[in-house]
Parts: C-alpha cells; sequence; structure tokens
C-alpha cells in the first residue's frame, strides 16, 4: 500500500443511529497497472511543496507533471503519458466502474464523521450528493469499505479516518476532491471530474487517482 505525504499536492484533470449489522457486500478491485503508482492525474499533477510519495507519480492522457523531482519526490519515479501511465489511465477507467458495487446504505449529502459517530463496518455506503468528513471516522472490522458519491468529497482541516485496511477501502467520487490541511485520510481514491487537491500537512494512506475523463 502506497502513502502520500503531501504539503500541497493538486491533481488536474443525519442522522445517528445505534450500530446494527451491514451487509458486506463489498469487493475489492484487484490492481495490476495501478499498483505501483501513488498518484495518477488525467490532464496534469503539480506539486508545490515538499511532499514525498512512496510510489510512481504519472499523467495521461495529459503530460504535465511539475515538482517533481524538486521540491517533491516521487519514490516510484513520473511516467508522463508513456506505456506505464497509459496502462494505469485504462485500469483506472475499469477500477472505477467495477466500484460502482449495489449499495448497502444510501444517504443524501452526509457528514460521515456526524453518520456514523460509533464508527462504520465494512458495507458499500452511497451518497447521492455528496460526502465530507468533519472529525474523525472509524473503519471497523477487516472486510471491504466502499464509498461512493455522484458529487464531492471534502474533508475538514485536522480530520480524519482510522481503523480498517487501506488497502480495502475504497473512494469512487464522481466529481472532485479536496483533502483539506492536516487531514489523515486512508484508502484509494478514483475521482471522476475536477481538480483533486491535498492541501498543507494532509497525508494519505492509499493512493489519488484523477480519471481521464478529468
Amino acid at each position: 500500500m502506497k502513502k502520500i505525504v503531501s504539503l500541497s499536492l493538486v491533481i488536474l484533470f443525519l442522522f445517528v443511529f445505534a450500530p446494527v449489522k451491514f451487509v458486506q457486500a463489498g469487493t475489492s478491485p484487484t490492481l495490476s497497472a495501478l499498483s505501483g503508482y501513488s498518484v495518477l492525474g488525467g490532464a496534469a499533477v503539480t506539486c508545490t511543496g515538499a511532499t514525498t510519495t512512496s510510489g510512481a507519480v504519472g499523467v495521461s492522457p495529459g503530460t504535465s507533471i511539475t515538482g517533481f523531482p524538486s521540491p517533491c519526490t516521487a519514490g516510484g519515479g513520473t511516467q508522463s503519458n508513456n506505456a506505464s501511465a497509459i496502462a494505469a489511465q485504462a485500469e483506472a477507467l475499469t477500477v472505477f466502474s467495477y466500484l460502482d458495487q449495489t449499495c448497502d446504505q444510501t444517504f443524501g449529502a452526509v457528514d460521515l464523521t456526524a453518520t456514523f459517530p460509533s464508527g462504520v463496518g465494512p458495507g458499500v455506503y452511497c451518497s447521492t450528493s455528496s460526502f465530507s468528513l468533519s472529525g474523525n471516522l472509524q473503519l471497523t472490522g477487516n472486510g471491504v469499505h466502499i464509498f461512493k458519491t455522484v458529487s464531492t468529497l471534502i474533508t475538514s482541516p485536522g480530520s480524519s479516518i482510522t481503523g480498517g485496511d487501506a488497502c480495502n477501502v475504497w473512494w469512487r467520487v464522481g466529481s472532485s476532491v479536496t483533502l483539506d490541511t492536516t487531514t489523515t485520510f486512508r484508502g484509494n481514491i478514483f475521482a471522476l471530474n475536477g481538480v483533486n487537491a491535498m492541501n498543507s500537512g494532509a497525508t494519505l494512506s492509499g493512493r489519488m487517482v484523477g480519471l481521464s475523463a478529468a
């Protein structure tokens, strides 16, 4: 699993209820071409802070990668619309489709922290609007967590996700993603459209993927 530590990374391209047992409907896709990537953009990738990724940073079909190798470091090197990046972007589209799985719970616009104050077990959680994160979200259990939204994923400064297996946490985002300052986030983010950003001090245990449709 790859980990991104970012100071400013940009990819161009309520109700409360008692705990219940959710159907563990979600299954994780298998990555191959994407497995070595920490960041993949559709149009461009720009880094403006002292950022380090453990995996590769790539872009396709765009070609612009800015800020690497200085002031930022890509542990797996950079891949600009070459065979590797093209294959990874093709796989990203397949993964995005694969993650469109049957929902266990469906909401409108939802603050995940407020909706699951005692934590959330494995399952497929869907929003017909947007996801936000304002505090800590505890992932419980050893299964697969999938979060689907047709719109945005936005975190508040200092918010966090803890628990679970980051390799089996998936975010299918229909628009853009913003991980605000000092956010600690987990999972594999696949965003269809817009500008995806990690602001100063945000960290991600997983990967950030902006699809070529962006």
